[in-house]
Order: structure tokens, then sequence, then C-alpha cells
């Protein structure tokens, strides 16, 4: 007798999983599974109870209602300062672009920006506020001294490269790049006298043990000097006879000097280990999350603090494989931490440079020079740039499931949404993308692979996305 033979086809297992609930950013949390929280590539969206939001935006600069003229074209090496002032009883922005043989300034409510020459040697690099006679000056470090500005230009002569200056219990402190790699100090009370003298001005020389001398920052009553791997704490307050130096720490790793910012409570800065946080006798790596971003970009990095927030900008021209943001240009990113939550933002495609910071009790501000503006230009929350909506970005890691050997069958995924916005898949070497939209609940994927990438990428003017949740089958 002949028996049909039959055959049982076992259904494949099905799970639900959420893409992710949209915590943060962090490099050493990725995840090989499912919610991936946590991501190390995400550019201009931000994170908020749980979903992908707009990020910070930049838009021109104002302040009382007052937006400053078109800046003046410089051409070379030059520098350029903002702060605020006291004029006429009342705070003002001031801000000042200087370069060889002159000095542009416009203070807030000028229509047009003056100019003052200066000496013809000088390409000024930093600049600091001393108060002369209880009026405020601006100290202005150049190629070869240091140049003061208020009603007009004084000239103090150093021989030397000025890298950076600050002002410490009544006295001015330089950073003289040369032989010696020095830091000199003024007369206490008068900033013009230099000579080295018991009562007047000095200098202390230092052995390079730790790299070159490169920026000093006072803080907490101590004077800080960082060098390339390491930093000294300066005791310098009264009669020189009794200064003390101590080297309180090494690192291996190199520090990026123009990144060293004072933050509140802490001294900020990014170095090849990390970004840390120093509060003058201990210090803690705030984080590791961006060593990656800023491997290749850390000469061009400006930095500033405000409203508890540590922000660089730099360039990065690593070319990425999604298309987006490879124009190169200065100062392409934007890293925002901040200091007391640990959240990371990171805004790419931009262009911002030369970044201050306007901290008045009215008036917050962060504000830069961008290739995209005629005028100064500030941070805010718009999450527009210059108007325009960004392109925004956001990328898993490598997802098995925590299954790696086990072929996967991506079904569908199920979402809601408030705007229009694509989920691609990367796998198999290949790239795929469904428009996800508003109107609709659920689409069809239909993808089997053993891993896969998932991304989310919108230009809208505001996004709010929700955790997508993705319908998976798991093939024996």
């Amino acid at each position: 007798m002949y028996y049909e033979k039959k055959y049982s086809l076992r259904k494949p297992e099905r799970k639900k999983f959420t893409l992710s609930n949209f915590v943060g950013y962090d490099e050493n949390k990725k995840s090989r599974t499912l919610p991936c929280d946590y991501v190390d590539c995400v550019f201009n969206y931000g994170f908020k109870n749980n979903k992908l939001v707009n990020s910070y935006g930049v838009s021109k600069f104002k302040k009382g209602g007052y937006e400053f003229p078109p800046l003046p074209e410089v051409k070379g090496r030059h520098g350029v300062f903002c702060t605020t002032m006291i004029v006429d009883d009342l705070p003002r922005f001031t801000a000042l672009i200087s370069y060889a043989g002159e000095v542009a300034f416009c203070v807030q409510g000028d229509k047009e920006w003056r100019t003052m020459k200066t000496n013809k040697s000088m390409a000024h690099t930093q600049g600091t506020i001393y108060y002369v006679n209880n009026e405020p000056c601006l100290f202005l470090a150049g190629d070869d001294g240091v140049e003061w500005f208020a009603n007009n230009i004084f000239y103090v002569a150093m021989g030397e490269p000025v890298l950076d200056l600050c002002v410490h219990y009544e006295r001015l402190f330089l950073v003289v790049k040369g032989i010696h790699n020095s830091v000199w100090f003024s007369q206490a009370g008068n900033p013009m006298v230099w000579e080295h003298e018991i009562d007047k001005g000095g200098y202390i020389n230092f052995d390079g043990t730790v790299g070159e001398v490169n920026v000093i920052r006072s803080f907490n009553n101590y004077l800080y000097v960082f060098c390339d791997y390491g930093i000294y704490r300066l005791t310098a307050y009264g009669d020189q006879t009794q200064f003390n130096l101590k080297k309180i720490y090494t690192s291996s790793g190199r520090i990026y000097a123009k990144s060293v910012t004072v933050c509140g409570e802490y001294i900020a800065f990014a170095g090849d280990e990390g970004i840390f946080l120093f509060d003058g006798y201990d210090l803690s790596r705030y984080t590791t999350k961006v060593n990656h971003l800023l491997s290749e970009g850390y000469d061009d990095i400006y930095a500033c603090y405000s409203r508890n927030k540590y922000i660089i900008s730099f360039t990065n021209e690593k070319a990425t494989d999604y298309g987006l943001y490879n124009e190169k240009r200065a100062n392409n990113m934007l890293l925002i931490f901040d200091i007391f939550d640990k959240s990371v933002n990171v805004m790419r495609g931009v262009s911002l440079k030369y970044l201050c910071a306007v901290n008045e009790k009215t008036c917050c501000k962060v504000v830069a020079i961008s290739d995209d503006c005629d005028t100064f230009v500030e941070l805010d929350d718009s999450g527009l740039y210059l108007g325009e909506p960004m392109l925004k970005y956001w990328e898993s890691g490598e997802i098995d499931f925590g299954r790696p050997a086990d072929v996967k069958l991506l079904k569908s995924v199920e979402y809601s949404a408030k705007n229009e916005y694509y989920l691609g898949i990367i796998c198999n070497g290949e790239r795929q993308e469904f428009l996800l939209s508003p109107n609709e609940k659920k689409k069809s994927l239909y993808i089997k692979a053993k891993e896969f990438k998932f991304y989310i990428r919108s230009d809208n003017p505001v996004d709010e996305i929700l955790p997508p949740t993705l319908v998976v089958d798991f093939l024996k």
C-alpha cells in the first residue's frame, strides 16, 4: 500500500522590537540588540522624552533688537574678539576684528564698523579685559608683544610671540613662545610695567617635561598653566617672592590648548583621551563619547561656556558613508556638552568659529562667525540653520538581535509620526530607504539578513519622532 508523505512546515518565531527609546549619544553604550537607546552617530537631532526632536539652531545675532552691521572684509591671519564692556554705565556688546596693522571695532548700537591703526607687525590671536583706572581695556596678544585697546592703541613690545594672556590678582600674565617657554607677568596694578625687578614684573621658566606652555587660566584664586601634557598650579598673589609653582597633573595624551575653558565650578578641556573636568585639584574624565570626532580636528578648535554648557567647534573632514555633510569647510562641527546631566548634542554641516559667550543677567548667548552669514550669528533652539531646515541623521550600530547565527526577516515597521521621515536599513552590502508618512501606521519591509544597521533621516523644520517598532521573523 502506498502512503503519501506529508511535510510539516514550522512557523518562524516572530517578535516585536522597539528600535530605540532615543536616550542619547554615547559611543561606549552601543548595543547589538534592540532597543538601541544609545548611538555614536547622530547629527542635528536632540533627545527629549524618548523622542528625536530638533536640536540647536543658528540665526543672526540680535541684542535688544540691535543687529550688527555686516562684518568688514579682512584678508590674512586675524583674530575676532567679542566681549561685554560698560559704555555710558550700560553693558554693551563690543566686537573687534584685529589683523596686522589695524583693528576694526563695533559697539552695540553702532551703525558701522570703525577702524584704528595698530602696530604693523602684530597679528592678534587672543584677548582679555583689564581695568585701567576703572575703565575696561581690551589687551590683545600678538606676534611680538601686546597691544591694549581703549580710546587709543598702546603697545608693549615683548620681542616674542604671545600665545595667551589673562588677568590674575591685578597682574597681566602672558604665555610667551620662545626659547625659554615662559610665563611673564606685569607689575601688580600696572600692565605697562614688565621690567624684571622684585617690585615690578618678571617671568617664570618651565623645564618642558610636560611639553610647551600653551594656556593660562585664572581660577579659584590660583593661576593654572596648561602645557601639552600636563597642568601646573601657580600661587601668584601679593609679593612675587611668595609665588609658588606646583605640577599637579601629567597626561599621557595631548591637551588641546584652544579647548581650555573656565566653566563655572570647573575648567573643561578636550584632549586625546576625552573631555575632562578639572576643579583645581581633581581631574575627572567627563566623557570619551566623542574621541573619534575630535581625533583629526583639534587644530581648529574654538570653545566657550554658557548656561551650564561647554561648547566646542572644530573641523572634521572625514567623509561619511551616507552622503550627507560632506562639504568641506572650516569648523563644520559643533559639540554641546551639558556639564550637569552629561548629555551631548552634535551639530554637523554648519560653519561656526570664533565662539564667544555673552553672559549677562538679562542675556546669555553664544555668538560666533559663520562663513554662511555676513554678520555675527548666535546659537538658538530653533533647529534651523539661518532660517533653513537642517539635514538630521541618527544611526544605530550593527544589530544582530543577540542571535548572530540566525537569519532574520524584517517583516514590517509600526510607527506613529507627526511629520514624514526616512527609515533606512543597511545590510548585505546594500542600503534601502522607506518613507514613513504620518498618513500611515505600518510599512512593509521584507528584508532578510543576519545583521542590520538602521538609520533615520529627515529635514523637517520641526521634528518629533517616536520610537518605531520592528516586526522580525527568526528563520532557522
